[in-house]
């Protein structure tokens, strides 16, 4: 083998295709084109979205301390989770580079379908993950 047969950086750069599906959960014929989780920008969003986790929970254990004298969480896991679902959605934006659809990929374009379609940068953070493994096969 060469060097060479080891170099993973170009594949996970160019990523790989996921399927936009339906509310019914049909598949759309479209897809969203993201990176894999060992490219350099994917590292680096990675890095960014576990300090921004850590930095929030650390500015929620007030809330949570509080509601633990109280025995009900149901706030703190109200704001946490909203937090966490911006996010997300900041994530998904860093990690999609390019679809398949008629109008042109922007990140302010693929912000509005990801605020217009809830639930599809938790699909983007699935697929990304899941990637690793077929990438790595290839």
């Amino acid at each position: 083998m060469k060097l060479k047969d080891f170099y993973f950086a170009d594949r996970h750069a160019e990523g790989s295709r996921m399927p936009i599906l339906l509310p019914n959960g049909e598949d759309s014929g479209e897809w969203l084109q993201v990176i894999g989780p060992d490219s350099d920008a994917a590292v680096q969003a990675g890095r960014a979205y576990t300090a921004a986790i850590r930095q929030l929970d650390e500015e929620l254990l007030p809330l949570e301390k509080e509601c633990e004298a109280l025995g009900n969480y149901a706030k703190y896991n109200d704001q946490r989770s909203y937090r966490v679902e911006d996010l997300n959605n900041q994530l998904a934006q860093e990690l999609v580079i390019g679809w398949s659809m008629d109008d042109e990929f922007s990140k302010e374009a693929l912000a509005e379908l990801i605020r217009q379609y809830r639930g599809l940068s938790m699909a983007v953070a699935e697929h990304h993950t899941k990637s690793r493994e077929a990438l790595s096969v290839k």
